[in-house]
């Protein structure tokens, strides 16, 4: 009888066990992350690596690595990329890529909130794209792609004051699907966003679950961290060939501006030409003037950017803001309104000036060609650029004081709608 019980049960039981092992087991058993693990994760952009915690925490405990921001740009190596340049010359940094397609300020929010202390007095640069700055800010497509429960669950446990960015922050993430399908999450997350003691969901059940689930969301990541798919070491390593031994600003420009008239063939926009002939040309009379109205004037981009230099203020970090240009030849085949597009470098340089960052702008090279492989991702001329601005700003003394948030800015914001459409009220 009992060895019939063991047949039947046993495999459960030990299968329960080893569960439990794994989830609440010794974190020395599974959290440790090579030398080697951190340098294939600093150009892999992977998923695991973005999304997680442990390999991020490890590598900005170093000092050689240099967080960079931003989005689908940041994974257009060619020999002029920041992660070859820096190697090459020898400067000092490794950078590490933060940062996917759909990459945008409230994604980052999570990621940077995470990392806290990490990045105390880390220089850290943070590559912006006009492009996030559509009417509606950050799609749920791209926004449900990027999304790490991890880092949300770290966030929505954090035992802090309410304050008006916590609770903007809460309200925000809750407009979008993957948080609102996670009950517990989404439980969480109602209760920072209203104010008073009087909350939706109760507080103990809802925090004794969201621990639990942010345990195995740990220990997820633990296991993942030993497996990082995606370097891009082999790139860089092909770019360090073709870089001059002795390193010229002027030299790199001339070379990159070689490069881009080899890659480009002779479309009107300078950019790659494979690119134009599959992307442009075949809806080529579609795309003339079919941007009239676009402005980047307007958006919930702004607030999430000030969530993120938020963020960077309480983790201490000293942080250079890039805003790279668009091709200008695109912008009026486009019919977009210069104007509009240059309200928005207005209105981003003093959002980031007015927090206490640093700011460079590419704005003035609209017009020039050979800064970007395609309209909008940079490339080229571009990285040289940057590569400039970066050396620069590592030379630069960290701010000793940053401006505080009024928290009149996120009461201000328009109110958000709650999961029925209905408008919240602002508190």
């Amino acid at each position: 009888m009992k060895k019939k019980l063991w047949m039947t049960f046993g495999p459960v039981l030990v299968a329960g066990l080893v569960f439990l092992f794994i989830l609440f087991g010794p974190s020395a058993l599974f959290n440790g992350v090579s030398n080697k693990t951190i340098e294939k994760s600093a150009t892999s952009m992977n998923e695991g690596v973005i999304q997680g915690q442990l390999i991020q925490d490890d590598a900005f405990s170093k000092k050689e690595y240099l967080p960079i921001f931003g989005s689908s740009e940041l994974s257009r190596i060619d020999m002029f990329h920041p992660s070859v340049y820096s190697q090459k010359y020898n400067k000092g940094y490794t950078p590490f890529l933060i940062g996917r397609a759909g990459t945008q300020s409230l994604t980052h929010y999570l990621n940077i909130n995470s990392l806290g202390t990490q990045l105390k007095g880390k220089k850290v640069v943070f590559i912006l794209s006009p492009q996030w700055f559509q009417p509606k800010g950050v799609n749920a497509g791209h926004f449900g792609i990027n999304f790490s429960p991890l880092q949300a669950y770290k966030f929505a446990l954090e035992d802090k004051k309410e304050t008006p960015e916590r609770r903007y922050a809460a309200r925000r993430l809750l407009q979008y699907k993957v948080v609102q399908n996670d009950t517990t999450l989404k439980s969480l997350l109602e209760n920072i966003a209203t104010p008073g003691p009087n909350k939706p969901n109760d507080e103990t059940f809802t925090r004794l679950s969201a621990k639990f689930q942010y345990a195995i969301l740990t220990r997820k990541d633990e296991l993942e961290s030993k497996f990082v798919t995606g370097s891009r070491e082999e790139m860089v390593e092909n770019g360090i060939k073709n870089l001059p031994g002795n390193l010229s600003y002027e030299k790199l420009d001339q070379l990159a501006i070689e490069a881009g008239k080899a890659n480009t063939g002779n479309n009107e926009f300078n950019i790659k030409q494979k690119y134009y002939d599959k992307k442009i040309k075949p809806i080529y009379d579609k795309l003339t003037d079919s941007r009239r109205s676009l402005s980047y004037a307007q958006s919930p981009e702004y607030a999430d950017l000030q969530l993120v230099m938020d963020a960077f203020k309480q983790a201490g970090a000293d942080v250079l803001f890039v805003n790279p240009p668009i091709n200008g030849k695109w912008i009026d085949f486009i019919g977009m309104n210069r104007k509009e597009l240059s309200l928005y470098y207005q209105k981003t340089q003093a959002m980031v000036e007015q927090n206490g960052f640093k700011y460079v702008s590419l704005e003035k090279f609209t017009d020039d060609p050979y800064f970007l492989e395609d309209p909008i991702h940079l490339s080229w001329r571009g990285w040289v650029q940057i590569d400039k601005a970066i050396d620069q700003f590592r030379q630069t003394k960290k701010p000793a004081f940053y401006p505080p948030t009024p928290k009149e800015f996120y009461l201000s914001q328009a109110p958000l709608k709650d999961n029925k459409g209905k408008l919240e009220k602002k508190n």
